[in-house]
């Protein structure tokens, strides 16, 4: 396939580089060092599992991918770029060709069909710890694993196919609900993300102190709620299962919020605990924990 990788950060960049791996076509967008660096030494990754380093095409930016005829874009940039990106996705598939946005919240598959068409893409979520380290370098701590599923039900078999393909780059599966696979990720996403940030603690010294355990345990009992009033129930089990996961995988994980705010980047509080706020509002489900922390995650970037 020809892949394009719209963000070659932490995400982008270790999918795009599995997939290099794989045989694939991949062209990265990265910009400045961080690409100056791709171009010298190719794309590093440090994975648990040893370290392996990326060739592919680098591009300083997307309007040079206009026509290249992508089968696949992976759209990885944060939630307020995906506006700026979408014709450029476009301009960059070929006819048959999709994306798949692969960022946080609940919105993004809906706000990138609107501008390059339903029919265009697919919904999916990584699960992965990672971080762009230095120019050229992302660091692995754990998961690397993608779930696809389509946004119109009809598409599932071509869903599953490409499933097919991508898994053998990576593990990658395809599931028939979209909206349950993003409110699963979110169910770890905004707790963990807000509170780590604003702790500057990892997700497993978060669960280490009792009370930060009950926060979380707070805030993922929302999120149920929102979730299903919105129409997905995600099941008596799912805050047990979801800390589980997390003490045994990503008790090393430094949430990209965190990682924003260490860095003065802008965070995506509204695409995160904002995002549960919004739609609690739409159903009636008070969120009081979630826009707490939505007001302190954004008076925290203000204040730095």
């Amino acid at each position: 396939m020809r892949v394009l990788i719209v963000g070659t950060g932490a995400v982008g960049g270790y999918f795009g580089a599995r997939l290099a791996h794989g045989g694939h076509e991949v062209t990265f967008i990265a910009r400045r060092e961080h690409g100056a660096k791709i171009r010298e030494r190719g794309l590093v990754v440090e994975t648990p599992d040893g370290e392996l380093v990326a060739e592919g095409r680098v591009l300083e930016d997307l309007d040079e991918a206009r026509g290249m005829e992508a089968d696949l874009a992976l759209v990885a940039v944060k939630a307020g770029a995906l506006d700026q990106v979408a014709a450029g996705t476009l301009a960059a598939l070929a006819p048959e060709g999709v994306a798949i946005p692969l960022l946080n919240g609940l919105d993004s598959e809906r706000i990138l069909a609107e501008s390059i068409g339903v029919e265009r893409v697919v919904g999916g979520v990584a699960q992965i710890a990672a971080a762009l380290v230095t120019p050229g370098r992302v660091r692995v701590k754990a998961g690397g694993m993608l779930t696809i599923a389509p946004v119109v039900a009809s598409d599932l078999e071509r869903v599953e196919a490409l499933a097919r393909v991508l898994d053998a780059s990576f593990p990658c599966v395809a599931e028939r609900e979209l909206a349950r696979v993003l409110w699963q990720k979110l169910l770890w996403n905004a707790p963990f993300n807000a509170i780590c940030a604003l702790t500057r603690r990892t997700a497993g010294q978060v669960l280490a102190l009792p009370e930060l355990e009950t926060l979380v345990r707070s805030a993922m009992a929302e999120i149920i709620a929102v979730a299903r009033a919105d129409g997905v129930d995600l099941g008596d089990h799912a805050i047990e299962a979801m800390l589980a996961i997390t003490r045994g995988l990503f008790a090393d994980t430094e949430p990209s919020m965190l990682q924003d705010v260490l860095a003065g980047r802008t965070t995506e509080a509204d695409a995160l605990q904002g995002a549960v706020v919004t739609r609690g509002r739409q159903h009636g489900v008070p969120t009081p924990i979630h826009q707490t922390l939505h007001t302190l995650v954004l008076g925290l970037g203000r204040l730095e």
